[in-house]
């Protein structure tokens, strides 16, 4: 289960950047259908319960909670609590007469605020569940069929108290009484919204729940009421669909691998058009990956199956006539290329469905390089080198080396010419073994293919010049290419064209330049090893291997504009445990994997309020199992005041993995009560505290019962005069025998201002528990950034990476994008920020 929270106020979300500003930091006129008065007060409590319509009995609830807040002072023993002034607050909006089922019945303003987020709607559409609130009120909820099957609940909290009472009735309160804290009483007494989770005995629920938040008018707080019940047996996880590591993303003029991509890059989208990345995403993902492989395996890509793809189902478009032999059942190319496609889950895709793979739309004429020169680079891509002659003192020469054959000696002829043509002196000779050889020194001309071309055969590369050429002109240098490196064969009563390179990006990159002349070529790979050459062992390079045929389709691919449906060959599917990367894109929410196009997975979007004050009850029966992230990127003014507790009892398993990076001061410490024998309990926290921000979490486990175990892991990193603060507790009843806990807070102080703070709270009554509790505080020393810098790092990237590797062993177990999100938000101040 995950809940992202997102609020906003007219100030900068703790930012510089006035682009996240525009983006994210904004507020929509909104026409409210109800507002309380400002201030609390017993006549508010008494509103909201009647305008919400709720029975006696949460009435009653809500007034307890309401006088528990006046009669309990504001706590001391934390952060400074001062500045909140808890009468110039709306503690009710309402912005809607109801909570829709369909998203084309929310109001249109509340619908642009979410596009406005990067919420798209055809995001929305692969939600297992999802509840979107608005101010004080859920504004839309949506729970897939499969849920409601297996008897899974997932509504908002008002909504809950009206269909299931007795449900509700039974465990609200319980685990998070009002008499617990101040801000316990205040979310009792004013709570609207929050999510309501019931999953039945046995139950395992593999699929996203999500909640979205967004607070729109000022001075509003957020009183969210969150209570998930986990019956014995049942299992509540969460899973957002990415990609692994090393998958290529085409950047229009080259490909790069995915966890590279950074906020701001320009990439190609399914319209063939260029779109900005807005954000980045990574976590780890424990469970299945999926192999999609088209019938150019070359272009096979690894993707979660919640990823959507873009893709035109085969079952939709097939002729009525018998399928051929070892194949699907066969299409029409008149029914394929009228449908339109659509994104669709990985998993749902079957072998034989038609995956989309687009060129992209780049043109940009450059003078520089006419008819002559790509002619002399496409036989440079095929024989060419650059090197350095020691005897000249490094001077650098380009050569192109050709075979024996009189073909090849036509060859050598004519790029001497073309080199002379362009005014650069080049000479041809025979090698000993009678090979023919073309080499000049002409520094420019050694510039011109150095710079456009690379110079080694593993990583030869065309330039971003050369990828943004008009189609025409970057078919003049491919036909260079094959005239050199090229060979022609008769295959399915076809001429193929095929050539092959041991540069993986180039390979690419050809087929990217052939799809935009409306060729698709199929790519495939020859893996390399060793060869026993003369007695001597001798290792090969990967080969990838290109081919095409001019003017006649290949197989059942059919092109489409500039986009060509290629069927899927195999889906093959493995375990994998590792980050996985995604990223949300401007507009157009999506990108291309080697070529195909694929759709962003779920964005958390995060935003601003002045109060924030959740209260999230977990009830984990017997044997079952519920894991809850938090992220929370709240604006600099925002007090993030948060009640977090869960009760698990026999054999039970209980995970918070909780981050805190934004607000003004946050006070949070989720708790576990393990409360019959084997219940297990686990605590992952992160901490960043920034210029004037006070970062005060931990934890809290409550051993009740024997055998019982848990483990708290804090991490904190302070900047500037930021002060980050562990506040743990760890208790063991009389009873509790043969109890297991460790508990490690680690800390990091970037500058000589920033504080960090440990308040362990240990309380062991009984003599046979194992206890392991370890503090650590490090700072960062000019040693160590000297050391990275010596290797090419500036200043910024050593810092970043010692607090990416500071905090490496949490962020592998977060669903998010930590290491961007630290980048972007600890935006290191390296004049004073070394101590």
């Amino acid at each position: 289960m995950m809940v992202v929270m997102a609020g906003n106020d007219n100030e900068l979300l703790g930012y510089a950047d006035e682009e996240y500003k525009e983006r994210y930091g904004f507020s929509d006129k909104t026409e409210y259908t109800y507002k309380t008065e400002k201030g609390l007060s017993e006549n508010v409590v008494r509103e909201i319960s009647k305008v919400k319509g709720e029975p006696d009995w949460m009435l009653e609830k809500r007034l307890t909670g309401y006088k528990v807040f006046k009669n309990k002072p504001v706590p001391t023993w934390g952060a400074d609590l001062s500045g909140i002034d808890f009468d110039d607050v709306y503690y009710y909006l309402k912005p809607t007469g109801k909570k829709e089922d369909a998203w084309e019945k929310v109001p249109e303003d509340i619908k642009k605020t979410f596009d406005k987020l990067g919420i798209p709607e055809a995001e929305r559409k692969f939600f297992a569940g999802a509840e979107i609130q608005y101010d004080s009120e859920v504004v839309y909820g949506h729970v897939r069929e499969e849920l409601d099957k297996q008897g899974v609940i997932f509504t908002d909290t008002d909504s809950a108290i009206k269909k299931y009472p007795e449900l509700v009735k039974k465990y609200f309160g319980t685990v998070i009484p009002a008499s617990d804290n101040k801000f316990a009483a205040l979310n009792t007494a004013v709570f609207s919204g929050g999510s309501f989770i019931y999953v039945p005995k046995g139950v395992k629920v593999a699929m996203p729940l999500q909640a979205y938040f967004r607070i729109n008018a000022e001075k509003a707080g957020q009183f969210e009421r969150t209570l998930i019940v986990a019956d014995e047996g049942s299992d509540v996880t969460y899973i957002e669909g990415c990609l692994p590591a090393d998958e290529l993303v085409s950047r229009g003029d080259t490909f790069q691998r995915i966890d590279t991509i950074k906020e701001g890059d320009a990439v190609p989208t399914h319209t063939g058009g260029t779109q900005k990345v807005n954000k980045k995403f990574i976590h780890l993902h424990k469970g299945t990956m999926l192999e999609i492989m088209p019938l150019s395996k070359g272009n096979s890509f690894k993707l979660t199956g919640e990823h959507p793809v873009l893709c035109v189902k085969r079952k939709n478009v097939l002729e009525k006539r018998k399928p051929r032999k070892n194949w699907k059942p066969e299409v029409s190319t008149m029914s394929l290329l009228s449908i339109d496609p659509e994104f669709v889950k990985a998993e749902n895709l079957e072998e034989g469905d038609f995956i989309v793979y687009v060129a992209p739309k780049l043109t940009k004429n450059d003078p520089q390089f006419d008819e002559t020169t790509l002619k002399i680079l496409g036989l440079y891509l095929a024989e060419g080198s650059v090197s350095s002659n020691k005897a000249l003192h490094g001077i650098k020469s380009v050569s192109f080396s050709f075979g024996k054959s009189k073909k090849e000696s036509l060859l050598a002829n004519e790029v001497n010419l073309l080199i002379h043509e362009k005014g650069f002196k080049s000479s041809v000779c025979r090698s000993k073994g009678g090979y023919y050889i073309v080499s000049s020194y002409a520094k420019e001309l050694v510039a011109l293919c150095e710079d456009n071309c690379g110079k080694g055969a593993k990583t030869k590369l065309l330039s971003e010049k050369i990828m943004k050429l008009p189609a025409l002109k970057q078919k003049i240098l491919i036909d260079y290419y094959w005239k050199g490196d090229g060979n022609i064969y008769h295959r399915y009563g076809k001429d193929m064209l095929r050539a092959s390179t041991a540069s993986r990006f180039l390979a690419y990159q050809i087929q990217e330049i052939l799809a935009r002349n409306g060729i698709f070529a199929n790519l495939n790979i020859r893996r390399g090893g060793f060869d026993t050459i003369l007695g001597r062992k001798i290792e090969r390079s990967d080969q990838y291997i290109i081919e095409y045929t001019e003017g006649k389709k290949i197989g059942e691919v059919r092109k489409k504009g500039n986009t060509f449906f290629v069927p899927i060959k195999q889906i093959k599917k493995y375990e994998f445990n590792d980050l996985v990367y995604n990223f949300s894109v401007n507009k157009d929410e999506s990108y291309l994997v080697k070529g195909f196009a694929v759709h962003n997975c779920t964005a958390p979007i995060y935003m601003s309020s002045s109060l924030h004050s959740a209260v999230v009850e977990i009830i984990v029966h017997k044997d079952a199992h519920v894991r809850y992230v938090t992220i929370q990127n709240w604006s600099r003014n925002v007090y993030n005041l948060v009640t977090q507790r869960a009760f698990a009892y026999e054999n039970a398993h209980m995970e918070w993995i909780d981050a805190n990076i934004g607000s003004k001061v946050n006070m949070k410490y989720p708790s576990v009560y393990l409360k019959e024998r084997g219940a297990k309990g686990e605590i992952l926290s992160v901490a960043v505290a920034g210029e004037n921000q006070v970062q005060d979490s931990g934890g809290k486990m409550l051993h009740l019962a024997p055998d019982t175990t848990s483990k708290i892991i804090s991490k904190s990193v302070s900047k500037k005069n930021g002060v980050s603060s562990y506040r743990g507790q760890l208790y063991v009843a009389k009873n509790a025998s043969n109890v297991k806990s460790t508990v490690r807070c680690d800390a990091l102080l970037l500058s000589k201002e920033s504080k960090t703070n440990t308040y362990p709270y240990m309380d062991i009554k009984t003599d046979d528990a194992t206890i392991t509790h370890e503090a650590v505080v490090g700072k960062i020393g000019d040693e160590q950034l000297f050391y990275l810098m010596s290797r090419g790092l500036t200043e910024e990237e050593a810092l970043t990476t010692i607090v990416l590797g500071f905090i490496d062993p949490l962020t592998k177990a977060l669903p998010m994008e930590y290491s961007l999100e630290l980048k972007r938000l600890i935006k290191l101040d390296t004049s004073n920020s070394v101590a």
